[in-house]
């Protein structure tokens, strides 16, 4: 079966501010971070929410086989790396689509951009857009927390009362 990964989860640690690691207690002992809140503050973003073209998600789900469609792969190919440049250049949050069987046949990936008219820029350069081979919308979105737990060095501690 074609998987289409468009980024991975290991791209929350973009925005990982360095209270995340280890740090020192008062006696110069090395502690460990808790898991917690990575941003300090609300990072204002904008989400793209995709839809794959609905031929190809027909075929897909009715046989268990990805569509031999060379085009559309080509598509999909350019597009998970115009997300890797974009996850390079610390625009790209977090991406990721739906598992399982479900109805909705949706992804999303989270983004930095100047405005509104530059996140839409972005994603109408999406290859995978570009082609077709997506339906994309672009909203804004703002991202109240990211996790640090992905950070090397974060434990789960007790929180104090």
């Amino acid at each position: 079966m074609h998987k289409i990964v468009v980024i991975t989860a290991a791209s929350v640690l973009v925005f990982c501010s360095p209270t995340c690691s280890q740090s020192q207690d008062r006696q110069g002992n090395q502690t460990k971070a808790c898991i917690g809140k990575a941003n300090k503050t609300t990072v204002s973003a904008y989400i793209m929410l995709i839809r794959l073209r609905g031929d190809l998600y027909g075929k897909w789900k009715a046989t268990g086989v990805w569509p031999d469609d060379q085009e559309a792969n080509k598509a999909l190919t350019a597009h998970s790396q115009y997300w890797r440049d974009q996850l390079k250049a610390g625009r790209a949050i977090l991406g990721g689509g739906m598992n399982g069987d479900y109805w909705d046949n949706v992804a999303i990936i989270i983004f930095e951009a100047g405005s509104l008219a530059e996140a839409d820029s972005i994603v109408k350069n999406d290859p995978a857009v570009k082609a077709y081979v997506f339906q994309a919308q672009v909203r804004p979105f703002d991202v109240h927390f990211l996790t640090n737990k992905f950070t090397p060095g974060t434990q789960v501690c007790a929180q104090p009362n």
